[in-house]
């Protein structure tokens, strides 16, 4: 099966119905059990990788290091290098995604015009938009293999609230660096892409206080009911942020459609004189996340904002679902 640039997204398993080979696989562990997701499919195909590259955070967890064991040991067996790059906390992208520049260097491979595959499942959003952003801007790739495997299911929720929570506590809201746009209008137009914690929307609407909201919800939704869980979380916020009569929706697992829908609002809102600075808030399904990375990584008009949190639950989610994988080229 062939994949068609910023077009096709195909199961992991289609894709691998012949032998394929890359020179670099870069993954990340974590306390979620998806993290293996890739490498075990990887593991029962015909797979051959040159250099395996793994993001390890800073935060220690038990099941985060028996995950990364599995990752390792399936590794093993389809790649000639495993090298597990020790990152910074999760709330500390930049000085991560820093480390790994001089990660690179050290360890003495090179990028330029190599098959690379990344496997995003879970990787925060913000390493994730920094991670790109240096690949794109310092090593200059144009065309990148990604996969992503979807959560099973959510067991951490709030019966009254009707919400699934994934984090705790709130650290800050700041933009991602890299992505800070140019702040100068007099006003700022913001697009939510909503997530399952209303509050987070919430508290960057109350933050950033814009003249103009617009919100983005998942549908179709991973699972039957989860893009009803993400409205009714999120409906304080669209009613009191006036985003209600703003919103849209973009499939939750298909990040060119995200894309595109951005593109339009964003056209929408400069195209009418409005003298708006546009922010973005990343909020819903990592694959919505990256179709707004696709848009702001070459639109140096966009700031993306993000609630870091205090702590992200390490019981949130159970098990895992499909791989996907697709073939983006950044232009």
């Amino acid at each position: 099966m062939k994949l068609i640039n910023n077009l096709s997204i195909v199961p992991i398993e289609d894709y691998l119905d012949e032998p394929r080979k890359w020179d670099i696989f870069i993954t990340c562990g974590s306390f979620e059990k998806r993290c293996m997701g890739c490498t075990e499919i990887l593991l029962s195909k015909v797979v051959d990788i040159e250099v395996s590259i793994v993001f390890n955070y800073s935060e220690t967890n038990s099941e985060k290091e028996r995950n990364m064991e599995v990752i390792n040991s399936s590794l093993e067996s389809i790649c000639r290098n495993i090298y597990i790059f020790n990152s910074e906390s999760v709330s500390l992208p930049r000085d991560g995604i820093i480390a790994f520049t001089k990660f690179i260097d050290e360890i003495g491979i090179s990028l330029d015009d190599k098959e690379i595959l990344i496997d995003i499942s879970v990787f925060t959003k913000p390493y994730l938009f920094l991670l790109f952003k240096v690949l794109y801007e310092k090593y200059h790739l144009r065309q990148i293999y990604v996969a992503y495997t979807e959560p099973e299911r959510y067991k951490s929720r709030n019966p009254s609230l009707k919400e699934i929570i994934l984090t705790d506590g709130l650290d800050r809201i700041e933009s991602i660096p890299g992505f800070l746009g140019s702040s100068i209008k007099s006003n700022d137009a913001l697009i939510v892409i909503l997530g399952f914690e209303g509050k987070r929307s919430m508290e960057i609407f109350r933050s950033i206080d814009p003249s103009v909201v617009y919100a983005i919800n998942g549908f179709p939704s991973y699972k039957p009911g989860w893009d009803k869980i993400s409205l009714e979380s999120n409906m304080s916020f669209l009613q009191e942020s006036g985003a209600i009569e703003n919103l849209f929706y973009s499939p939750a697992i298909d990040p060119f459609e995200t894309k595109k829908l951005i593109e339009k609002i964003v056209e929408d809102i400069k195209g009418h004189d409005h003298d708006y600075n546009v922010i973005i808030a990343p909020l819903g399904t990592k694959m919505q996340a990256f179709g707004a990375l696709l848009h702001s990584i070459t639109d140096k008009t966009i700031k993306v904002i993000y609630p870091f949190p205090s702590k992200y639950k390490s019981d949130s989610s159970e098990n895992y679902g499909q791989t996907w994988i697709f073939a983006v080229k950044i232009e």
